[in-house]
């Protein structure tokens, strides 16, 4: 894998290397994991709230277009 060089002020990376990685790449990518992981969850979350706020003949038409949509994936097997 190609790398790079990125400049850091010495703070960060003393933060890098306090979070005890093997490497400061192992520690990096296990902090952007976490932080997708987090961001993903969050848009989870705020559509299931969006979703709860719709009114229940709403809700049931939105279940209804995706239970369409689950039959035809299965279908294809």
């Amino acid at each position: 894998m190609a790398s790079t060089t990125i400049k850091l002020s010495t703070q960060t990376r003393d933060r890098i290397k306090a979070m005890g990685g093997a490497t400061y790449e192992d520690t990096i990518v296990e902090a952007l994991d976490a932080l997708e992981s987090a961001q993903f969850w969050a848009q989870a979350e705020e559509a299931a709230e969006w979703r709860r706020s719709q009114p229940a003949d709403r809700r049931r038409a939105i279940a209804e277009r995706e239970a369409t949509v689950d039959d035809a994936f299965d279908a294809i097997g």
